[in-house]
């Protein structure tokens, strides 16, 4: 059962470092009304995947495993699809954001039942901060886009 946390927790790591280029990618190339204020949320985004995939990694390592850490691997394994280099407006970054968040709460949910299954209190506490953090993003994206 350990193995398969750690499997999650490694699929849920090179989703993560996939997202990260992903959200650079939006922010670089987003065009249009409205621009400013996900110019700067896209940022932040980013910034908290950072933070986020090197505690998982780090984790993962305090779990006496590897964490995967190259793009190769990660991107062998990832549900997050990476996007072209090209101009994204508004509507299409809110859309496709809205639905890699809904991912990322199903995967941490997940990942913090398999947790508690292995009695590991410290990952599904920090996977249930991930699941608090992602609902109320999912929640401001959605009224962003009802705009």
């Amino acid at each position: 059962m350990k193995q398969e946390l750690l499997a999650k927790m490694n699929a849920y790591l090179a989703n993560q470092e996939i997202m990260y280029i992903k959200l650079h990618n939006m922010h670089w190339n987003l065009k249009g009304h409205g621009f400013f204020t996900l110019h700067s949320k896209l940022e932040e985004y980013y910034d908290y995947t950072a933070e986020i995939i090197d505690e998982v990694a780090e984790r993962i390592l305090a779990m006496d495993a590897l964490p995967i850490a190259n793009l190769r691997e990660a991107l062998e394994i990832s549900k997050v699809k990476e996007l072209p280099d090209k101009a994204i407006n508004i509507d299409e970054a809110i859309r496709i954001l809205t639905i890699d968040v809904e991912y990322w709460v199903k995967d941490s949910k997940e990942i913090v039942e398999l947790a508690d299954k292995e009695g590991d209190v410290v990952t599904a506490d920090i996977f249930t901060g991930y699941v608090k953090e992602y609902e109320k993003t999912l929640w401001m994206l959605k009224a962003f886009a009802q705009n």
